[in-house]
């Protein structure tokens, strides 16, 4: 069972913590990738050509712009007309040459508007990409926060818990190596463990975030308030239209007929 010995860092049990959560759950930390702001990570558009496609294209008409791209001139970035010479797969950019000055560069596919799509479905396509990438930035700002809650401020997985997990991890029935079992165990429970500790914390700044005090502090720090909303599913049942209550017990009294006082006194309370 993975434990803090008594003595240890605890910052650097904390980092240990946080680097083993980020290499079993982020999926931006991949080895060689650029930072956060690159939009292209975040596009997912599967109503464009092929790459193969728009080369064919574009080099079937040489010699003449296929495409607008942003070329800075003047202080600032202008979209200007561009001929799409080849692709780089190294580095998974078009290569392309700016019409008025001949200079070539290399440059991705979301600054690259071909004379041959929908700009305004390009337009989405952009869009689209930089929601995701506001959404990825700020739940990645408010995991640094929950990272930066001291461990002892929180509960920790119980003893008992931990040995429930291994009671029914491991069965006397098991052909497998019980050393073997034992070790991935271990270090599944370890990202369980911290896992448990982290939404712990979680738990500490939504807390902060029900005092309407701190949301001037999380809004400086970019960080959306996230508030648990209440709610009552309806299971097997039908919400009922809204009816004039009057009318209708007019309508039972002036339909109802019955000899028994009793009957027709019960049938009262019932409507």
């Amino acid at each position: 069972m993975h434990k803090v010995e008594t003595g240890i860092d605890k910052d650097q049990a904390t980092r240990d913590a946080v680097a083993l959560l980020d290499k079993e759950y982020e999926i931006f930390n991949e080895a060689n990738m650029p930072g956060v702001k690159v939009l292209t990570r975040y596009d997912t558009w599967d109503e464009d050509r092929s790459i193969e496609q728009w080369v064919e294209y574009c080099q079937a008409k040489p010699g003449q712009a296929h495409a607008l791209s942003p070329v800075y001139q003047g202080y600032e970035y202008c979209w200007k007309p561009v001929e799409v010479l080849s692709y780089d797969h190294k580095e998974r950019k078009y290569k392309v040459r700016v019409v008025a000055t001949g200079q070539e560069k290399l440059v991705t596919r979301l600054s690259l508007l071909f004379f041959d799509e929908d700009p305004d479905k390009f337009k989405e396509r952009v869009n689209q990409c930089k929601q995701r990438q506001e959404i990825v930035e700020a739940e990645l700002r408010f995991t640094n926060l929950v990272d930066s809650v001291p461990t002892d401020s929180v509960s920790t997985l119980s003893k008992e818990r931990r040995f429930y997990f291994l009671s029914k991890s491991v069965r006397e029935s098991d052909k497998f190596d019980p050393d073997k079992i034992y070790g991935t165990f271990k270090h599944l429970l370890r990202v369980v463990e911290e896992e448990y500790i982290r939404q712990m914390k979680k738990c500490v700044i939504v807390k902060e975030m029900e005092d309407t005090a701190n949301y001037q502090k999380f809004q400086r720090m970019k960080i959306p308030i996230r508030l648990s909303k209440k709610t009552s599913p309806y299971f097997g049942v039908v919400r009922c239209p809204k009816y004039n209550f009057s009318y209708n017990y007019d309508e039972i009294q002036n339909h109802h007929f019955s000899s028994d006082e009793d009957l027709v006194a019960m049938t009262r309370v019932f409507i």
